[in-house]
């Protein structure tokens, strides 16, 4: 998909300050995450052409150009970052999907489904389809791809499967490396089974009214059976490394051509796609990090659908003409630079930018002191330029319980650190009740993207913080490193955001779940805050909230208002003990140029669209 230097999604989403569509995802998960893959010698990369024949013209003049940032893998299971998930999407297929990332589900891979009376069985019918190595999609595809989702040595995303869509297994004992037992997946326990030449059933431990949403999201992607050979019982026709770098195998409407790391990425159409035709001949990334670098490639014409460094970003050129039936704001902006006047498409993306802080290391005084000193109305008009509306909550409006008026209601009456101002009298106040002085100041380390526009809030903070005798120094690292760290709990203060996995309050605030926060253990944490009993007196209000969440999943009236509550309950957790201050929520905005028929994405963001119904007329 197009450039979006974005935080994140299922995942963890890029701190770069554009917004969510303009800014190339890392989240979320999660977290939803961008978190760095690696292979069996580190991280994949360099050229990896691909040894298969080519489809289609080999000619730029039916190639889509779009920018990207950094592509950690394309390997579905490993998959948290966004800049991956835009070339997966195209790569390989799910049962459903967002058709246009919009926020309801269609059948993709699935030509039909049915559920059972108590709503714990989905059976899915196949449609015939193949994938690109010529074998036909068959069930056995279906269950190993999510035996390795659960299971892998390389899933990124196994509390999806086992723990949030709860599909049936066993666990058994481990040894962690800390002596300590814990309960892990029982390879080939997975309640996934074929019940026909053409039918895959599964079976929920419990209902989850979000059941097709979850499974559009892309680690829940289809592969051909023992692919690799991560997981118990399959031992694999080709290397990990050459499956997540060099022959990314899907069913869907590209193949790979070559990935150069750090570089580009090049996919072709694939002639036997069984989705109907592909109206290109193929999809180029051009990997840019640098946002002068990026605008300057975009104003040479270069890229034909991209969205605008915040930086870069000048709101008086937008001129919106309409607002079409799912929500965006359809119009122009410009002329910008090289004199052209772009079309521009803008929606509210289900997406959240946050500060979160290493709760394990980071004193409650200081985390409130922050909380008191930030202006976000502020911070979304003179830093981001008011692509987006302030965040109090983690749930974006859309999906908070009762709807954009009740997270508005709830947030004026209950946020206590004040809306919309800067408190630095009480951010000074709890940090020399703590004991700070200004001869005692207390020093943390501050860690983003490397993104201008974010180093500018960052600065804006800092400063305001040595009133509060808060000393923070300020450092930018490469997404991969800043997750990295993250996961092995090496960081005090630090920016990313989430997007929707599936649109629902619970996708965000599983990253508020204490025992899914905790890092350097043998899980991947969701979120990196260590949040517990010993750092957090509401750490257990957090856990029973969540627990309440899972209890109660069915899409039923009465399930509805249990996790309705919950979900107000862990937002109010989160603000007594400040693991994470919500920013702010941005507008998804994509420009392109007038030769390309572009589709613009919905609410779900442009990474669960796939491209192959754009089409090219004749570039200037």
């Amino acid at each position: 998909m197009p450039d979006t230097n974005k935080l994140s999604r299922r995942r963890f989403l890029k701190a770069t300050g554009g917004a969510a569509t303009a800014a190339a995802l890392a989240g979320c998960t999660g977290g939803g995450d961008g978190e760095e893959t690696t292979t069996d010698e580190g991280t994949g990369g360099g050229s990896t052409d691909t040894e298969t024949e080519q489809s289609g013209g080999d000619s730029d003049e039916n190639i889509l150009q779009y920018t990207n940032s950094t592509v950690t893998t394309l390997d579905p299971v490993a998959m948290t970052d966004e800049a991956s998930n835009y070339v997966v999407t195209n790569i390989h297929q799910t049962l459903v999907h967002y058709p246009q990332g919009e926020a309801r589900t269609e059948s993709l891979l699935a030509s039909d489904y049915s559920v059972s009376e108590d709503g714990t069985e989905y059976t899915f019918t196949l449609k015939d389809a193949t994938f690109h190595d010529g074998s036909e999609v068959t069930p056995e595809d279906v269950i190993y791809s999510w035996e390795r989702l659960a299971g892998s040595e390389h899933t990124r995303r196994s509390s999806f499967i086992l723990g949030t869509l709860a599909v049936e297994h066993e666990t058994k004992t481990k040894t962690g490396e800390d002596g300590e037992e814990i309960e892990v997946y029982k390879p080939g326990t997975l309640g996934v089974e074929k019940v026909g030449e053409k039918k895959v059933k599964i079976k929920l431990s419990s209902p989850f009214s979000s059941t097709l949403g979850m499974i559009a999201y892309g680690v829940f992607s289809i592969h051909p059976e023992n692919i690799v050979g991560d997981v118990e019982g399959y031992d694999g026709k080709m290397d990990y490394n050459e499956f997540a770098t060099k022959k990314s195998v899907g069913c869907g409407p590209y193949k790979l051509k070559k990935w150069e790391q750090g570089t580009s990425v090049d996919l072709v159409k694939y002639d036997d796609y069984y989705g109907g035709e592909v109206k290109n001949d193929g999809i180029h990334w051009q990997i840019i990090e640098d946002d002068d670098a990026k605008w300057t490639y975009v104003m040479e014409k270069n890229a034909d659908a991209f969205g605008i460094p915040t930086a870069k970003y000048d709101p008086k050129l937008v001129n919106v003409e309409e607002t079409d039936d799912v929500g965006r704001d359809r119009g122009t902006y410009g002329p910008v630079r090289n004199d052209s006047t772009l079309n521009y498409s803008a929606v509210s993306e289900l997406v959240t930018y946050y500060i979160g802080f290493n709760m394990s290391s980071v004193p409650k005084p200081v985390r409130k002191a922050f909380a008191y000193a930030l202006n976000r109305e502020v911070l979304v008009k003179e830093v981001f330029k008011n692509r987006g509306s302030s965040a109090f909550h983690l749930t974006p409006p859309a999906i908070y319980p009762g709807g954009p008026s009740a997270y508005e209601e709830h947030a004026q009456s209950n946020y206590p650190y004040g809306i919309n101002e800067s408190r630095l009298d009480k951010a000074r106040e709890v940090m020399e009740e703590a004991g700070y002085s200004k001869d005692n100041k207390y020093t943390l380390q501050w860690t983003q993207y490397e993104s201008s526009t974010w180093e500018s809030m960052a600065k804006i903070l800092r400063d305001q913080l040595t009133s509060a005798h808060i000393d923070m120094k300020i450092e930018k690292a490469p997404f991969s490193t800043l997750t990295q760290r993250g996961r092995q709990g090496n960081l005090e203060v630090y920016t990313l955001g989430w997007g929707a996995d599936y649109p629902e309050a619970s996708n965000f605030l599983k990253l508020l779940n204490p025992s899914d926060t905790i890092t350097g253990g043998e899980t991947t944490p969701v979120s990196y805050l260590n949040w517990s009993e010993e750092n957090g007196d509401a750490a257990q209000k957090a856990s029973d909230a969540w627990q309440t969440v899972l209890d109660n999943k069915a899409p039923t009236e009465e399930a509805t208002k249990a996790r309705d509550e919950a979900y107000v309950a862990l937002e109010e957790a989160n603000w007594e003990d400040i693991g994470f201050i919500n920013l702010y929520h941005p507008k998804g905005e994509m420009f392109w140029y007038d030769w390309i028929d572009y589709k613009p994405p919905g609410a779900m963001g442009a990474a669960s669209a796939m491209d192959k119904d754009i089409t090219l007329s004749q570039r200037e």
